[in-house]
């Protein structure tokens, strides 16, 4: 592996969680990456694009990926072979408190010389925990963008040429002091800050395709994704990337955002190298329909055909959807209800009925969209097991609401709130009036539940007043399995799909490593998503050499 300035480490959960017993349980179940959280944050993407167009020498490493493709993996002596004068590892969720840690030890260990570097949502929060408590950690970046503050750190210490009082957003430890010049840096405009794809495929290939994979399943079930604003308007109860949470700790009460030329851009730098679905994060409603106009416009104006994936918040207007379903061949939706209760999804931070979301349905797939995705969640604030073994029947209202030929285009996921509630949130903050009594608030406290626990109800670090930990974990299985009937009834999966997954489902709860839902979007391996840019980027040797060591695990 050659000698780079940077190297980004991408941590698992837990390490080493190939010696553990855990079950994990349906923890990762609606997302890309495993419970071992795989999938490294976007702002990698970001961050290595950004340095290395300024002439540093970068590499990504994925090892959580590596350790799950690869029961042989051996991480330590991975770590100690690569040669780096910075290793920044992500914190950005507190999911990856215990390997994140344990990670930074072993880049001490076998890198003492070395710089190590967090950053991330949950290394703001708990920057001073971080640097006082956990030795190995020399610097923590603050704040939600931290391009500019993480390159002049990066000048200080390759070339000297600045202090570090002069670099924003920074903490480190100076004896036994935590010092920081505070989150002074949070750009409203993101788009000089945009992803360079073809950056970060250059990137991959000098350091290693498979080191540099965005999650374990990236080789079978490809995707990519765009980031179009950083921030919220919303406040939902548990969400640390919520309103109060980006004022509270990141000091950003505004959105942070990219023109729609930036994210077409940024749209077809993937699509040019690679043809996968592509989901859009965050909400646009909140950039105004001039925006949305906008987006599409350059979409169309690309000929933009893959896949293409939008979330909402809430149910937008029949303008907005009009105009989103024009942005491919293939679009499609997803919105968070949470519950089927009004009064419970409106504590929790979703501002809408029952009758919006119904509407929101019918007109989705009168439009014709190729889909439209809703997930439930279990353990929300003054959520009782009774509401939760009520949200199937819900579901079925929804499908006996729509046309026998549009039913295998709304698909229904429930998943728990799990493993934590997020720090930064108004339920972490103040948990009594939300019913929620916390069992961890340090960072060291959750390190600890990740580590000991034996199960991912054992994991959560909150219990509720209206339903216990044994009932979340029943409550979830059992609407799950009603949810898989109810989908094989309207065609949305096969009645070999409802075996499959309810064989998954089982599989899981004795402790197999194993993600249940075989339907969360659509996909394609990625051998067969390659676009010849992206031959001509690495020359046909360096594709070979690619495949070859892909091939295997695909």
């Amino acid at each position: 592996m050659p000698k780079f300035d940077v190297v980004f480490l991408h941590a698992p959960s837990v390490y080493d969680f190939r010696k553990t017993a855990k079950v994990y349980g349906p923890i990762a179940d609606v997302i890309p990456s495993t419970p071992v959280f795989d999938m490294y944050p976007i702002g990698f993407f970001s961050l290595a694009s950004y340095l290395s167009s300024s002439g540093y020498k970068i590499g990504i490493v994925n090892l959580a990926a590596r350790m799950l493709l690869d029961k042989d993996f051996d991480v330590e002596r991975a770590v100690k072979g690569i040669e780096a004068e910075i290793f920044a590892i992500d914190l950005h969720w507190l999911v990856h408190s215990h390997g994140a840690i344990e990670v930074a030890k072993l880049v001490k260990k076998y890198h003492p010389n070395s710089a190590v570097v967090f950053g991330g949502l949950s290394a703001t929060i708990y920057y001073e925990e971080v640097l006082s408590r956990y030795r190995q950690i020399d610097y923590v970046v603050l704040g939600d963008t931290v391009e500019v503050p993480f390159k002049m750190l990066v000048e200080h210490l390759l070339d000297s040429r600045r202090g570090l009082e002069e670099v924003p957003n920074l903490a480190w430890r100076d004896r036994e002091a935590v010092k920081t010049t505070g989150i002074k840096f949070v750009p409203k405009s993101l788009d000089e800050y945009a992803v360079d794809y073809g950056e970060v495929l250059k990137i991959a290939a000098r350091g290693g395709a498979l080191s540099a994979i965005p999650f374990a399943g990236f080789l079978k079930e490809p995707i990519g994704a765009v980031l179009s604003y950083k921030g919220c308007i919303l406040n939902c109860a548990t969400c640390g990337g919520s309103l109060c949470a980006y004022a509270s700790y990141f000091s950003r009460t505004y959105l942070g955002v990219k023109k729609p030329e930036t994210l077409v851009n940024e749209v077809k730098s993937i699509e040019q190298y690679l043809r996968v679905p592509i989901f859009v994060v965050g909400d646009l409603q909140p950039l105004g329909v001039k925006w949305i106009e906008k987006f599409v416009e350059g979409l169309r104006r690309e000929r933009f055909s893959s896949e293409i994936i939008f979330e909402f918040f809430t149910p937008p207007p029949l303008n907005v959807l009009k105009l989103l379903s024009k942005a491919s061949d293939s679009v499609y939706l997803q919105i968070s209800p949470e519950t089927q209760d009004e009064l419970l999804r409106l504590k929790f931070g979703r501002p809408y009925d029952n009758s919006s979301l119904e509407t929101f349905i019918k007109r989705t797939l009168s439009l014709g969209f190729a889909r439209l995705d809703l997930y439930f969640m279990v353990g929300i604030p003054a959520q009782t097991l009774d509401s939760v073994l009520a949200m199937p029947n819900y579901v079925r209202k929804l499908y006996g609401l729509l046309p026998r030929p549009q039913r295998h285009r709304l698909d229904v996921f429930v998943s728990p709130l799990a493993p934590f509630i997020d720090p930064g949130s108004r339920a972490f903050e103040n948990p009594r009036a939300f019913g929620y009594r916390l069992r961890a608030r340090t960072l060291e406290e959750h390190r600890r539940l990740l580590e000991f626990s034996r199960d991912w109800v054992e994991m959560l670090n909150y219990e509720s007043d209206h339903i216990s930990r044994s009932e979340i974990a029943y409550a979830v299985y059992q609407t799950a399995r009603e949810f898989v009937k109810i989908k094989a009834e309207n065609g949305v999966i096969s009645w070999d799909q409802a075996k499959e997954t309810l064989e998954r489902m089982e599989m899981q709860r004795n402790g197999a490593f194993v993600r249940s839902t075989i339907d969360l979007y659509p996909s394609r391996r990625l051998l067969r998503s390659v676009r010849w840019k992206l031959i001509s980027l690495m020359g046909f040797r360096g594709l070979v050499s690619i495949a070859r060591d892909l091939a295997p695990l695909i």
